[in-house]
C-alpha cells in the first residue's frame, strides 16, 4: 500500500513523499531521532534515499541543521518505502492534498494548527517533529543600518510588552482572524518596501479581500511606527524572495532559520538578518480525514 506524504521546508520548498507499508505492520509509534541539513541542493530522490535509509536503519534524518524527533507510524518493516517531490509553495501543495496527489503535510505547529481549525476535513496525522528551534527574522541586503535601526526597535517592542501583546493577539486563537493591521503615513518620510508572500498562515497570509495579513504585518505596522517611516507592502511568490532582496526591489524579507545553536552572521551573498522576533518548537503533520 503506498501513501503520498509532504514536508514543509526551509525557505518555502515543499515536498511530498510516498511510502509504502506492508498490510500486517504494527501501529506502535516509532521515534526516529534525526539531524537535519538544508535540503534545496538535492534532488527528490536524493532526499528520498536519506529518508529510507533513516527510517530503515535508525541513522540520521538529515533535512535541515536541527536535531529533530521523528515519530513514525508504523514502525521501520523492510516494506516501507518513500519518495520525494517538491512544492513552489504552501497552496500548491494543499492543492495537491485535496486532490489525493498526496496524503498528508508536515509544516510548522502554528500553519498546521491554522488550517486545522479552518479545515474539519482535515486531522493531525502520523508525524511529529519536536524541538526544531524554527527562528523568524527580517532580512535585509547590505543595509546593515536598517537592520541596526529594526533591532534597537524590536529591543524596544520587547522590553515594554508589545511584542508580546501582539504574539497574543495574532497567534492565540487561530479560529479567527484578528483585524487587519493599520498602517500610518508619515509625509516626507522614508519608505520601506517589504516583500511578503502570503504562505505561511498565521505569521503571513492573504485576507479574504485581497490584503496582506497576519502577524508579520502586524508587526510591520508596529516597527513603521516606531521607526518613522512609511511600509509599502509588496506581494511576491515564495520562490522569489530573495532575489526580490538582493535585486533591490524589495528593502527587506522575512527570513527563517532552523536549530538550536545557529549562530545568525552576515551571510556570503550580503544579506543580513535581525534579531530574531518569534521561534517555536514544533512541526506537525496533518493529512484528510
Amino acid at each position: 500500500m503506498k501513501k503520498f506524504f509532504s514536508l514543509f521546508l526551509a525557505l518555502f520548498m515543499m515536498l511530498s513523499i510516498t511510502a509504502s507499508f506492508s498490510e500486517g505492520a504494527s501501529k506502535e509509534r516509532v521515534y526516529i531521532r534525526g539531524e537535519i541539513r538544508e535540503a534545496l541542493d538535492m534532488t527528490e530522490e536524493q532526499l528520498a534515499d536519506i529518508m529510507n535509509e533513516s527510517y530503515q536503519n535508525g541513522l540520521s534524518l538529515k533535512l535541515y541543521d536541527m536535531p529533530v524527533h521523528a515519530v513514525l507510524v508504523p514502525p521501520a518493516d523492510e516494506s516501507f518505502r518513500m519518495e520525494t517531490r517538491f512544492f513552489g509553495s504552501l497552496n500548491e501543495m494543499l492543492l495537491a492534498l485535496n486532490a489525493g496527489l498526496i496524503d498528508g503535510a508536515c509544516m510548522p505547529e502554528l500553519t498546521a494548527k491554522y488550517l486545522l481549525a479552518r479545515n474539519a476535513d482535515l486531522r493531525a496525522g502520523m508525524f511529529e517533529f519536536s524541538n526544531v528551534k524554527e527562528r523568524y527574522y527580517l532580512g535585509f541586503y547590505n543595509n546593515a543600518e536598517l537592520r541596526d535601526r529594526v533591532n534597537e526597535a524590536l529591543s524596544d517592542m520587547k522590553a515594554d510588552g508589545t511584542l508580546y501583546r501582539l504574539q497574543e493577539e495574532y497567534l492565540t486563537n487561530l479560529e479567527t482572524d484578528p483585524a487587519p493591521a493599520v498602517f500610518e503615513a508619515f509625509e516626507g518620510a522614508e519608505t520601506i518596501r517589504v516583500a511578503v508572500t502570503g504562505d505561511l498562515p498565521p505569521m503571513d497570509y492573504t485576507a479574504e479581500n485581497g490584503t496582506p495579513a497576519g502577524f508579520n504585518t502586524a508587526l510591520l505596522s508596529e516597527l513603521g511606527r516606531r521607526l518613522n517611516v512609511n511600509i509599502e507592502i509588496m506581494n511576491i511568490e515564495s520562490s522569489a524572495r530573495t532575489i526580490s532582496l538582493t535585486s533591490g526591489v524589495a528593502d527587506v524579507i522575512f527570513w527563517y532559520l532552523y536549530g538550536e545553536n545557529y549562530v545568525v552572521t552576515d551571510m556570503d551573498n550580503g544579506i543580513q538578518l535581525s534579531d530574531p522576533y518569534y521561534s517555536l518548537d514544533n512541526w506537525f503533520y496533518i493529512e484528510k480525514k
